[in-house]
């Protein structure tokens, strides 16, 4: 499902930590925080390589397959110095398919971060990180699905000054840098300066509930390692097909969001997105709306259902590229689960004692295209897996 810019995350991410970091800063007894949580899965996906249906077409069968999945996590932050703190984080993970058709889909990820805060006095905190993540997918050989893995290398740093404008109101400006590395084609490769803007308001909370509003907005001037594609190919005059064409690939990427959450005995959140990419190779240019609800609310018996689900209209400005006589138009993400797909997700768990929780997740999504293509999507996914959380 579509995702807001790594850029977009890292500085919501960094606002929320800058809070919880003035607050560690107070408690001299207990600064040092720590996390470490492992969890343990198995998946059935009834479309393991992802694969769209081109009405017309001679499409490739739908591939079925078991999962297993592992992830282990830790987080750690610490108060070094009066005014100072320094967070860390790091995951590694990995999805092994049984199906013979499908184990090219075997998958890793590393990803890590870190960030140092500084106090610059009042309210103002001035924060530098830096985010990792690489994913690892296995060798195909199968063309099609080897243009397509989702073997990839990002490196985010960033400089974020957060601020107080008001009691209840934080504001945070940021900028940074991107390194995308798309290993399968290097055309695909991009770097790109950012910019972001995250405000979160806490309105009085009505009764037991507490509500916030989040809005912000990230910008990417991504230059690609390979050529801009053009429809003008020599021997062809089909819209359908593109070629490269002789400029370089030159996107500009604009990502809004708008949140609002209401959090009691049960939770409730409802938000959109709005991600404009402006780009000189051809059927690249796209507007996309994504409009989210999440809810989440305690059961009988212990357990806890957590829901969330997306709708995503997308719009092309040229009829979307279905072929292409040379490689290229990869469509990066940041994490091998996310899709910039119309998604319905419904997550229900119990715990086990303290530190051992049971979760039962169920996801369905379907195809992105709202205008423009004969090309359907259809992917579900069953995960039974036991996690277990160890923190100070």
């Amino acid at each position: 499902m579509g995702k807001r810019a790594p850029s977009a995350l890292l500085a919501l991410a960094c606002l929320t930590a800058a809070g919880a970091a003035r607050a560690e800063a107070d408690d001299a007894t207990g600064n040092e925080h720590y996390s470490l949580r492992a969890e343990l899965g198995l998946e059935v996906d009834t479309n393991a390589h992802r694969t769209e249906i081109v009405t017309g077409a001679d499409n490739p069968p739908l591939v079925t397959s078991p999962v297993e999945r592992l992830v282990v996590a830790g987080t750690l932050s610490d108060v070094i110095a009066d005014g100072q703190a320094v967070m860390m984080s790091a995951t590694a993970a990995g999805k092994l398919f049984d199906a013979p058709a499908a184990r090219d889909e075997n998958v890793a990820i590393a990803q890590s971060s870190l960030a140092w805060q500084e106090a610059l006095g009042g309210s103002k905190t001035l924060t530098l990180s830096g985010a990792y993540y690489e994913a690892f997918q296995a060798q195909s050989t199968n063309l099609v699905d080897a243009s397509e893995r989702r073997d990839f290398r990002s490196l985010a740093p960033s400089a974020q000054l957060a601020f107080a404008p008001a009691e209840r109101w934080d504001l945070a400006l940021g900028l940074g840098y991107r390194s995308f590395e798309f290993k399968p084609d290097r055309d695909d490769d991009f770097t790109a300066p950012t910019a972001t803007l995250e405000s979160r308001w806490l309105p009085v909370g009505a009764g037991t509930a507490d509500w916030e509003v989040s809005a912000g907005a990230a910008f990417e001037d991504r230059t690609f390692g390979g050529p801009a594609l053009t429809n003008n190919c020599a021997g062809t005059t089909q819209a359908i097909f593109a070629c490269s064409g002789p400029d370089t690939r030159h996107d500009q990427f604009l990502m809004t969001h708008l949140d609002l959450t209401r959090v009691g005995q049960v939770l409730t959140g409802v938000g959109y997105a709005f991600h404009d990419n402006r780009s000189n190779s051809y059927g690249e240019t796209v507007l996309r709306h994504f409009f989210t609800a999440r809810f989440a609310a305690p059961l009988p018996g212990g357990l806890t259902l957590a829901a969330r689900a997306e709708l995503l209209l997308a719009f092309y400005s040229q009829p979307v590229v279905i072929g292409q006589i040379q490689p290229g138009s990869f469509s990066s993400v940041e994490s091998i689960d996310d899709e910039n797909r119309s998604s319905l997700r419904v997550d229900l768990s119990r715990a086990l004692g303290d530190r051992l929780r049971v979760v039962m997740r169920y996801t369905f999504y379907a195809n992105e295209i709202a205008n423009a293509a004969p090309i359907s999507y259809r992917r579900q996914t069953l995960l039974l897996s036991l996690a277990g959380l160890l923190e100070k």
